[in-house]
């Protein structure tokens, strides 16, 4: 074969191969997670936390349901990396979650869709915070789980 024939086809190797290798990761299933929270420091409150990737998969769709918590309260959330033990940031900036307001059954939800994917090689949490005025107080925090 001619050299310059060898070249071309060693080149058009490389390139597929990086191709499909892009191909693969585009392919590959994100994680969906879930979480059950629990109250922290004697509080009741409890719920649930389910995360999924967006349906193009470059972002995050988060929902938050609690009960038994105080009639009124405004509590800020967040997804975090790390653990209920084990603390980090926030993933895609704090603007990204709407407070969940808590009715008067004691009940409250919350949504957020981030403009980033978890990736499945970190932890992550999601805490529910006392309010804007007392972000360090927990009312209640989850691992989450790959489900």
């Amino acid at each position: 074969m001619p050299r310059r024939t060898t070249v071309r086809w060693m080149a058009l190797s490389a390139a597929l191969v990086g191709h499909s290798a892009v191909l693969f990761a585009l392919a590959r299933p994100l994680a969906d997670y879930a979480a059950t929270l629990v109250g922290k420091d004697g509080r009741k409150a409890h719920g649930t936390a389910t995360v999924t990737p967006t349906k193009d998969g470059t972002g995050t769709e988060i929902a938050v349901t609690l009960a038994d918590d105080t009639p009124g309260a405004t509590r800020p959330w967040h997804i975090h990396t790390g653990t209920c033990e084990k603390s980090g940031g926030v993933v895609g900036g704090g603007r990204a979650y709407a407070p969940i307001v808590i009715n008067d059954k004691g009940q409250g939800t919350g949504k957020a869709t981030l403009a980033v994917a978890l990736a499945d090689t970190t932890t992550y949490y999601v805490n529910i915070h006392d309010a804007a005025a007392a972000m360090g107080t927990i009312v209640a925090c989850g691992d989450l789980k790959k489900k």
